[in-house]
């Protein structure tokens, strides 16, 4: 990646970094982004927000209740409707 990402490559890292850890380079490039970009700096601030968000509601618990099996079918069949040709 360049040492200056673009908007879209920013927002890009930043919802990629909610679920992994980037690279030192990546790292670095989205932090140089923030810095100088408000709007980015604002999208990740939300995305953020939506993560805390999203644990108080479920009360970040790790026996949180599964999707049933049947339902987790239908999901994987329609799904598989769409990719389809």
């Amino acid at each position: 990646m360049k040492w200056m990402p673009t908007c879209r490559e920013t927002t890009e890292l930043a919802s990629r970094a909610m679920d992994a850890r980037l690279s030192f380079a990546d790292r670095m490039a989205l932090r140089l982004h923030l810095a100088i970009c408000k709007n980015c700096a604002q999208f990740n601030l939300q995305l953020q927000e939506m993560r805390r968000l999203f644990r108080v509601e479920t009360g970040d618990s790790d026996d949180a209740v599964a999707l049933a099996p049947d339902a987790r079918q239908r999901i994987a069949a329609e799904l598989q409707k769409e990719l389809d040709p």
